[in-house]
């Protein structure tokens, strides 16, 4: 036993002279590696003796091996070995532990919305030396492979109803940067879960592409049916959602033509127009119809026609009925389904994640910090948000 702590004193002296006699030049890289070195040392001598046998195994040198660590993809390390080869020192798992601990930091402050050169002055900082901006956004393209894997995987064959937005963000494509649609939905299903099923990036927001991503939906993806979209005015939208699902009903949002229309009424009239317009589209007891609804608008634009005589290009014969679709529904879900509020929470938390970011390298680059934001949100909320689902989803693909 006395032999045994001799060794280990005499391995711990060598390491530290060796820490001292380079400590102008020592790094934190070098720190642990050398601290380690020692520790692995400790372990061949305890290993040896239990073996016993000096013809069994013994000790037999050391062998080079370039670790990554904090900063580095080529430090060397010495690792002790034994002419048998069965011994593996458990110690070298902490230089590998502290590659990872140190890119997980990296990564929680680039989904918090740090720039990858605000992440690389807090790594020189705290730790003396960091690592490049490149390899921190190169960090969070290993979600790369959840999206591919999501955007392919198989989705319920019926939704009760899907919730559809976009929301802008700058991003480079070529030599050019600019502000580009992201497209972003989500369905209702008949357990009343709800799941994320659309994360799409387009130039412009488009009728069109709303088109192309739902027949995605249909033919690719497997939802045969979806008995309601809601969405905000863009036109032409219930066209391309009817082309594709032709017996569906469409909800056009509320809340965006009240706004549109506020935005073109004087200051002065504001409150008063707000309070009529809310009496307009409250349409939630039990003997609600829409014959009952249209009225209130006659009379809402009857009133107003001298003073605003282009309100009546808001309330157009034809396209008005598709904000009163929620009529049609229960009482009780009226509220849910009249507005896009309830997805629009879901941008509020993207834009606050992505406010702190100028702009994105590349259309996958933004896509893949997306869906990494949605994955981080699914695992901070409970059982009843929206993106736990969306995660059950991730994770069912990539088992």
């Amino acid at each position: 036993m006395k032999d045994k702590n001799n060794k280990t004193t005499r391995i711990l002296e060598k390491s530290i002279k060796s820490l001292r006699e380079n400590l102008d030049s020592l790094s934190m890289d070098k720190f642990v590696a050398t601290t380690i070195e020692a520790l692995m040392d400790i372990e061949r001598d305890e290993y040896l003796e239990k073996v016993s046998d000096p013809k069994v195994d013994k000790g037999n040198g050391y062998y080079s091996r370039a670790m990554k660590t904090l900063s580095s993809n080529s430090l060397l390390v010495s690792i002790p070995r034994t002419r048998v080869g069965l011994f593996s020192p458990a110690t070298l798992e902490l230089l590998k532990i502290n590659r990872e601990k140190v890119d997980e930091i990296a990564l929680s402050l680039y989904k918090r919305g740090m720039t990858s050169e605000d992440i690389k002055s807090f790594l020189d900082e705290v730790f003396e030396e960091g690592m490049s901006p490149s390899k921190i956004s190169n960090l969070a393209e290993v979600f790369n492979k959840f999206r591919v894997a999501w955007q392919n995987a198989k989705l319920e064959k019926h939704y009760k109803v899907v919730f559809g937005d976009v929301i802008f963000i700058t991003v480079r494509r070529g030599n050019e940067y600019a502000k580009e649609g992201v497209f972003v939905a989500y369905g209702v299903r008949d357990d009343n879960h709800r799941e994320m099923l659309i994360l799409e990036l387009n130039p412009t927001e488009s009728a069109s592409f709303w088109g192309e991503l739902l027949k995605d939906l249909k033919e690719k993806r497997g939802v045969e049916k979806i008995d309601l979209f809601v969405a905000d005015g863009l036109r032409y939208l219930e066209d391309e959602v009817l082309k594709i699902y032709p017996n569906i009903d469409f909800q056009k949002c509320v809340v965006h033509k009240m706004r549109n229309v506020l935005n073109k009424t004087a200051p002065k009239d504001k409150e008063e127009i707000a309070e009529e317009l809310k009496n307009v589209f409250d349409n939630f007891s039990e003997d609600a119809t829409l014959k009952k609804a249209l009225k209130k608008v006659d009379s809402f634009l009857e009133k107003w026609k001298d003073k605003y005589p282009n309100f009546k290009n808001y309330f157009k014969e034809g396209n008005i009925e598709y904000y009163f679709t929620y009529v049609k529904f229960s009482p009780n879900v009226r509220r849910m389904i009249y507005t896009t509020n309830s997805i629009e929470n879901l941008n509020r938390q993207i834009r606050k994640t992505t406010k702190n970011k100028l702009s994105f390298e590349s259309p996958d680059r933004l896509l893949n910090y997306l869906f990494m934001i949605i994955k981080e949100l699914c695992s901070s909320h409970s059982g009843k948000s929206l993106h736990n689902s969306a995660l059950r989803i991730i994770e069912k693909c990539i088992e």
